[in-house]
């Protein structure tokens, strides 16, 4: 059985990613960026989907498998990389298979106390953030989820990266189901300013706003049933 790398420390960086237009979670144990020793030409994954609570990087006493990196397409599940972290005593071991053979998989164990200690820090530091990610974060906490339901309506993500001095906030409707965009002005207003203004314009009925485009997800699907003035289909 392969030997299993032995780390004290463990850094979790956030590092702009060009390439697809967000950001990527680099793993650097004892110096070592991790993806970049074990499967170059990866790319890390976008904060949004690794740093997030329940956060599965803590690990538990049963393996639990999680994706740490993704092809340099962006997509995930397009090649990605997907290692089982479980808690061992005083450790938190990560394992990879991949094409090894079974009993000889890639084990990386690192010391709990650090590890967790890191986790936590990242899962908390927002020093990263751009202005368009700060909003996001914000808008994602003050969403009243419980009144788009009403509509049957799911908030997904929103991003000030779709269009220029626009900030826009993606839904999900169903049945369909259909993606819903709605774009709203942006132009010099905070991070927190923003967030405030789409939260109140979430609570309002859907067919009083502007700038919406919604996109299908089938054939001879119907227009939403709250349609208004400012909505249109996608082209």
């Amino acid at each position: 059985m392969e030997a299993t790398e032995q780390y004290r420390e463990l850094r979790i960086q956030i590092r702009p990613s060009p390439e697809t237009n967000d950001h990527e979670v680099r793993f650097v144990a004892d110096g070592v960026d991790i993806i970049d020793s074990h499967w170059g030409g990866m790319i890390g994954l976008d904060p949004d989907d690794v740093l997030v609570q329940p956060c599965e990087l803590r690990g538990a006493t049963r393996p639990l498998a999680v994706t740490i990196a993704r092809c340099s397409c962006g997509v995930i599940g397009c090649g990605s990389i997907e290692v089982k972290i479980r808690r061992s005593q005083n450790h938190v071991v990560w394992e990879h298979a991949g094409d090894r053979v079974p009993d000889q998989p890639l084990r990386m164990s690192f010391l709990a106390e650090s590890y967790d200690a890191e986790v936590e820090r990242a899962l908390h530091d927002h020093n990263w953030e751009t202005p368009d990610r700060t909003a996001a974060r914000l808008l994602a906490s003050r969403v009243k989820r419980d009144i788009l339901a009403e509509s049957q309506l799911t908030f997904s993500w929103a991003s000030g990266r779709i269009q220029a001095e626009t900030f826009t906030i993606s839904l999900i409707l169903e049945p369909g189901p259909c993606q819903v965009l709605l774009h709203v002005p942006w132009s010099g207003e905070s991070p927190e300013e923003i967030a405030g203004t789409c939260a109140e314009l979430l609570e309002r009925l859907p067919n009083t706003w502007p700038h919406v485009v919604w996109y299908p997800q089938g054939t001879d699907l119907k227009p939403p049933p709250f349609t208004g003035p400012g909505w249109r289909k996608a082209s």
